[in-house]
């Protein structure tokens, strides 16, 4: 049902994994979502499974490289001319390897800074002035816990989590005086298999992460939550 609580999302990376069960734990609460991601075939069955199951008036989508601020700027166009406004964005898109630092080539560096860190910027930049005009909006970024824990091979992917975190608590400081609260959701190993992870039985699913991310959005206005860490509880 309706009514002063529902919510306008943006969700990238919303066609697989964490951003596609946080699209579905939105919708389940009666909020509105507009998914993007990179690959056309993954966009149509997420979009085709969604709207088969809440209907087409509540979900949309598109393809968008955040890498892109062009991309990312006609993104947040289609989502306000679905939506009719935003007052949530997901920054849940991101790509992870496992390599050696000497291994690391020019073009991988390159590409997960841009993805990992530029793709959330260029995000907040262009769905700011609508967060903005909500009065009550949220930013929730995707981090790690590789963002405070640094692994073997983790050169690359440790630099854009922890650089991250950083960046979200700088952008809360900014932001709070306009309502837009900020906030960094770290999980530990997700079984999503992202950066060649073998997936494991006590990994996290993605649907932990998403009733979190809910969660948070449902706070009362005066709360910012800041930072959750999520943590698999291992079996002894």
């Amino acid at each position: 049902m309706r009514d002063e609580q529902t919510r306008h999302a943006i969700i990238t990376g919303g066609t697989t994994g964490i951003g596609l069960a946080t699209a579905r734990e939105f919708l389940e609460r009666g909020h509105r979502v507009y998914i993007c991601g990179l690959r056309t075939e993954h966009l149509a069955a997420a979009l085709s499974s969604l709207s088969s199951e809440f209907g087409h008036a509540d979900v949309g989508g598109t393809i968008c490289d955040v890498r892109s601020l062009d991309s990312v700027n006609q993104l947040v166009a289609n989502a306000v001319a679905f939506l009719g406004q935003i007052d949530t964005l997901v920054n849940n898109a991101g790509v992870a390897f496992v390599t050696p630092f000497e291994e690391i080539s020019p073009d991988q560096w390159k590409n997960i800074i841009d993805t990992n860190l530029t793709g959330v910027f260029n995000c907040c930049r262009a769905a700011l002035p609508w967060l903005k005009r909500a009065g009550r909006s949220d930013i929730l970024n995707l981090g790690s816990r590789s963002g405070r824990y640094s692994f073997a091979g983790g050169a690359g992917y440790n630099t854009t989590k922890f650089g991250l975190q950083g960046f979200t608590e700088a952008l809360f400081l900014d932001l709070h005086q306009y309502g837009v609260r900020v906030s960094l959701i770290a999980p530990g190993t997700v079984a999503t298999g992202l950066g060649g992870t073998a997936v494991k039985d006590w990994h996290l699913q993605p649907a932990d992460v998403a009733k979190v991310i809910a969660d948070v959005i449902a706070s009362d206005s005066r709360v910012a939550v800041n930072w959750v860490e999520l943590r698999p509880a291992r079996p002894q």
